[in-house]
């Protein structure tokens, strides 16, 4: 049988995600917008171009997989919290 608070414990969850995904969104907006400044700052040290590219290519690949990681684990905690839900309005 499913209980209030484990509904309630799953629409927390479910909103801890959705900020996380939010975060993870503007981090990556960040990184987009601060693509020049970020690589003026490379080349500043004396690194050469295609190593200047080839970091922040790193950088946004990176930013990629935690997004999608994050919207994954949004999806993930979506589908508990509306199985749950479902479950506690049958009775179940």
């Amino acid at each position: 049988m499913i209980t209030q608070a484990q509904i309630d414990l799953a629409k927390t969850l479910w909103e801890q995600a959705r900020t996380m995904a939010a975060q993870s969104h503007d981090a990556w907006q960040l990184v987009i917008r601060s693509q020049s400044v970020y690589c003026d700052s490379l080349r500043a040290m004396g690194l050469p171009v295609t190593a200047v590219t080839q970091q922040f290519e790193n950088l946004m690949n990176l930013h990629s997989t935690q997004y999608k990681a994050a919207l994954e684990h949004l999806d993930n905690m979506a589908d508990t919290y509306q199985q749950m839900l479902a479950k506690y309005k049958s009775g179940g």
